[in-house]
């Protein structure tokens, strides 16, 4: 087997500080078993990139949430394994997201999800009281992705809404650690099986709702006007079936379904994770703040921001690649699977194992990222002339690597950056400020800390 000696550990530390000492332990392969499962942590960039480039680390691993997703009924592109049914989807989703990371629509869309966020904040909240931003975060990258996903909008009072939010927020309060032994043991899946089946019912209501949205856009559809991610869906499936192409029979309407459930959810919650972290770090370090505020002000100006601006505003796009490097909210990412006996490195790697990559360890890891890789520093991706680096270092990976690299990268990136202009641009009469009189002063940078705390601010008029 991988791991070079064994060890039986119980430790009162963050699995994040257990891990990156094993890693230093045990080298850039090892294998942690969980229960009767073992899992091959890879922890070394260079290594990553060599072994996930290839099909033989392309599949999934099985799972008991991944199965809520990817059954003989449907299938998506985040748990489906490596084959043809998930190249066919992976190229059409990951086509229809490319395009729709560029298009002016999504620009006008999120400053106006953006002003409605902040303008119900202020209505709500007032100025200079501290309020926990977390659901209207929650809120705004929804609507920008329920209405680029099937052109529907939300408030906080919406029923759909709220049920949307319990299903895959609420809910997860309240079951705790039982996801993880949900997971891997079906024993307690019995035992706890009152919870465990509220948990699959929430599950299939949304499911059921995604693929209840996605099939009348069919009634209306034209292939002269492309409305929003279903119709580009659409129009993929189309060209696919007039070209007769090998990807045409995977393209079915519930897989397509499918598709939208992956970038609806999937990219709500990374996203608004992130900009939760963005907010947190600008209260924290104000000199940051208005260093944002004063680049958005020179270059832009009171306009609605585009993609262009990304291009002009260096110190924005710094601030947010150094936000996903050091506060990445997916630290493994999703489990990839051998589909045959392989190696990485001199290990031999069985078939159906488990591989998982440490990406926020390789993040952070002083090894790459000599000028202190644990300090926010979002200088680090200016170059000596002060310009936004495209070229990224080999080790920047917040989206992961290879083959079942995020397919939603582009998206999520245009996302945060017309996010978070809009929003200092819509609060450009304020200072966004950590409200430190409720006992709530959470230091960002703590790390072993990947969800974010729960933090009070205050809009403080200038």
């Amino acid at each position: 087997m991988i791991a070079e000696s064994s060890t039986v550990f119980k430790s009162p530390h963050h699995w994040d500080v257990v891990f990156r000492e094993l890693g230093k332990k045990y080298g850039p392969v090892l294998t942690f078993w969980f229960a009767n499962t073992p899992h091959i942590v890879v922890t070394d960039i260079d290594t990553a990139r060599e072994a996930f480039r290839r099909n033989d680390f392309a599949g999934r691993s099985e799972s008991y949430f991944g199965s809520q997703l990817s059954n003989d009924e449907f299938q998506d592109v985040v748990f489906t394994s490596y084959g043809h049914t998930w190249e066919a989807l992976r190229r059409v989703a990951h086509s229809a997201a490319q395009k729709y990371s560029t298009n002016d629509k999504l620009a006008y869309l999120a400053n106006d999800c953006v002003k409605q966020t902040v303008k119900t904040i202020l209505e709500k909240e007032g100025e200079g009281k501290a309020f926990v931003p977390r659901d209207y975060i929650y809120l705004m990258f929804l609507n920008i992705l329920s209405i680029s996903a099937f052109g529907q909008s939300y408030d906080m009072e919406d029923k759909e809404f709220k049920q949307i939010k319990y299903a895959l927020k609420d809910f997860g309060k309240e079951a705790g650690s039982r996801f993880l032994l949900w997971e891997f043991s079906p024993l307690f899946r019995f035992i706890d099986r009152k919870m465990s089946q509220k948990q699959r019912r929430l599950m299939r209501e949304l499911v059921e709702m995604i693929r209840n949205k996605f099939k009348p856009h069919y009634d209306d559809y034209s292939d002269a006007i492309e409305r929003d991610f279903c119709d580009a869906l659409i129009t993929a499936k189309n060209e696919a079936l007039r070209e007769g192409k090998e990807s045409a029979p995977y393209l079915t309407d519930d897989n397509l379904a499918m598709a939208v459930f992956d970038l609806f959810f999937a990219g709500t919650d990374t996203s608004q994770q992130t900009f939760q972290w963005i907010l947190l770090l600008m209260t924290y370090y104000p000199e940051m703040q208005r260093k944002l505020r004063q680049e958005i002000e020179t270059q832009i100006g009171d306009r609605m921001p585009t993609h262009e601006d990304r291009n002009r505003c260096h110190y924005v796009m710094a601030f947010i690649a150094e936000t996903l490097r050091i506060r990445n909210v997916t630290p493994f990412g999703v489990p990839h699977k051998a589909v045959v006996q392989s190696t990485i490195g001199n290990y031999t790697i069985p078939e159906n194992t488990a591989i998982l990559l440490y990406q926020s360890l390789i993040l952070r890891d002083e090894k790459h990222w000599t000028d202190n890789g644990g300090e926010f520093v979002p200088e680090r991706f200016l170059d000596s002339e002060g310009q936004y680096m495209t070229t990224r270092p080999k080790a920047y990976i917040p989206f992961s690597v290879g083959r079942r690299q995020c397919l939603g990268e582009k998206l999520a990136i245009a996302d945060l950056f017309l996010v978070l202009v809009a929003f200092l641009q819509s609060t450009q009469e304020y200072d966004i400020v950590l409200d430190s009189n409720g006992g709530i002063d959470p230091d960002p940078n703590i790390v072993d800390q990947f969800s974010p705390p729960e933090y009070k601010i205050l809009l403080k008029k200038i």
